[in-house]
């Protein structure tokens, strides 16, 4: 649970009857305020962005590698000894 400390303030939103009837339910099962549940969500959808780019980045590394490995591999196969 995030704590909401004096580094706030308010911020009004307009949103749609389901995602406020959705806030309104899981604040309630889960016994935390609203502001809880969208600071979770909020949360959520910034760890899957960083795993997204995360991802993105290791794909282009695998990419960047193999190349090199591609490049190097006929020098280092012409300086082995017979």
């Amino acid at each position: 649970m995030t704590d909401i400390g004096p580094n706030t303030r308010p911020f009004n939103v307009r949103l749609p009857i389901w995602a406020i009837d959705y806030i309104d339910r899981r604040s309630a099962e889960r016994g935390v305020t609203k502001t809880q549940v969208v600071l979770d969500a909020l949360s959520s959808l910034r760890a899957h962005e960083l795993q997204s780019l995360m991802r993105e980045g290791y794909e282009e590394m695998r990419t960047a590698n193999r190349e090199m490995a591609q490049e190097a591999l006929p020098a280092s196969i012409g300086s082995l000894p017979e």
